[in-house]
């Protein structure tokens, strides 16, 4: 199983991880990641090259698993083309249409080596607790704000609305493209989200009578109270459509 958190900055994504393997100490983590392999902070002073870079790296390491690993990333493709889609629509560097659709094709071939993406969203009721003062470390030096941090996050979502309603994506193979699941609250409320979906060895629960309809039910309501909704909610609250 290879997955992949996904949120905008301070969304509590390396707490994720931590919190992960804590749980499931059969997955690693890459120690190299495009952090390390860039040295330096971008967000808000991004440019298209390290767009680019970011994408290559993110490339050679997911490539270099396969089904058969167990392996969890901090960030995947998803994140880049977010992060590329907001410096495009803000005129960032000489990010242009042609770059766009590039990394776009690379993305959409690079999700079919990434078997679920857990994203953590921003909600209307956010418990979760980042980290305040290296956001506001950031913040002081440039790198992020809170526009910054929400313009992200909308992206995330209508890549996720996408992925939810649309056959003919750009993003997503429809043939072979990795479930997107959103995780919120609390630390341990994220891990027991993350239990319906994977099993004691880390494997994908795909027995769907392995929850109960309560069990789905209380998921959608804290869903609701959270102000998450998607196409799977609507499904599931209203399976003939009649309403």
């Amino acid at each position: 199983m290879r997955l992949c958190i996904t949120g905008t900055c301070s969304q509590g994504k390396s707490t994720l991880i931590k919190d992960f393997l804590k749980e499931w100490p059969q997955y690693e983590t890459p120690k190299k990641t495009y952090r390390k392999f860039l040295k330096d902070k971008w967000g808000i002073k991004t440019t298209k090259d390290v767009q680019w870079k970011i994408l290559n790296s993110m490339v050679d390491e997911l490539q270099r698993h396969g089904t058969d690993d167990k392996v969890i990333y901090d960030r995947g493709p998803l994140d880049n083309i977010a992060s590329t889609l907001w410096a495009y629509g803000k005129g960032v560097d000489d990010v242009d249409d042609d770059f766009v659709q590039k990394c776009i094709t690379i993305v959409r071939e690079t999700l079919k080596h990434i078997d679920i993406v857990f994203y953590i969203p921003i909600t209307k009721v956010a418990p979760i607790q980042y980290d305040t003062e290296e956001f506001l470390a950031d913040k002081e030096k440039g790198f992020v704000d809170e526009n910054y941090r929400t313009e992200i996050d909308n992206i995330l979502k209508a890549i996720k609305r996408d992925w939810d309603i649309n056959s003919e994506s750009k993003f997503f193979d429809p043939r072979d493209k990795p479930a997107i699941i959103e995780v919120f609250g609390a630390s341990n409320e994220r891990i027991h989200l993350m239990k319906s979906y994977l099993d004691i060895d880390g494997d994908a629960i795909d027995d769907t009578a392995l929850m109960t309809a309560g069990e789905m039910n209380q998921i959608e309501t804290v869903k609701e109270q959270l102000g998450i909704t998607d196409s799977q909610s609507d499904a599931f609250r209203n399976p003939k459509g009649y309403e």
